[in-house]
């Protein structure tokens, strides 16, 4: 019974494509002979010089029609034109946030950069005492601190 399917499945699908095939080359023979002025002296000429005439009307009217609603009522034919200015809005004031933003965060850097100036000495002497096995975290003398600062201060 297996057996038999292929063969009928293949024989019908064959002789299921064999008329397409056989149409699409006369469809492509016939394409390819037309000829269009065999037909040009039966054309009523008046028929289509009036529809085309019916036709442009038609457009211009339209045309006409959706310029001036268009100017005269926006919101009625573009609903999300309506919706643009809250969301500038939205935008500005994002934009405002993120230049606050951008503002504390030179603050804070210029903070941390003073008090980095500041611990410079503490730390200095911490890793200084980590290479000794040994972690004392002290101060400089106000003197040593002082000549720091004032190092510090000369170079920048």
């Amino acid at each position: 019974m297996r057996a038999l399917k292929i063969p009928l499945i293949g024989t019908l699908l064959f002789f299921h494509l064999l008329p397409s095939s056989i149409t699409r080359k006369k469809f492509q023979n016939e394409i390819q002979e037309w000829n269009y002025r065999e037909g040009a002296d039966k054309v009523n000429i008046q028929g289509i010089k009036s529809t085309t005439q019916i036709l442009e009307k038609w457009g211009n009217s339209i045309f006409w029609q959706t310029k001036n609603s268009l100017l005269s009522h926006p919101c009625t034919l573009l609903p999300e034109l309506s919706s643009l200015q809250p969301v500038s809005e939205a935008i500005d004031n994002l934009l405002k946030q993120v230049h606050s933003i951008k503002k504390r965060l030179e603050e804070l850097n210029e903070r941390l950069n003073i008090m980095s100036r500041k611990l410079f000495p503490i730390r200095y002497k911490a890793l200084r005492s980590q290479r000794h096995r040994t972690i004392k975290l002290r101060r400089l003398p106000l003197k040593q601190r002082r000549w720091y600062i004032w190092r510090t201060a000369q170079k920048n």
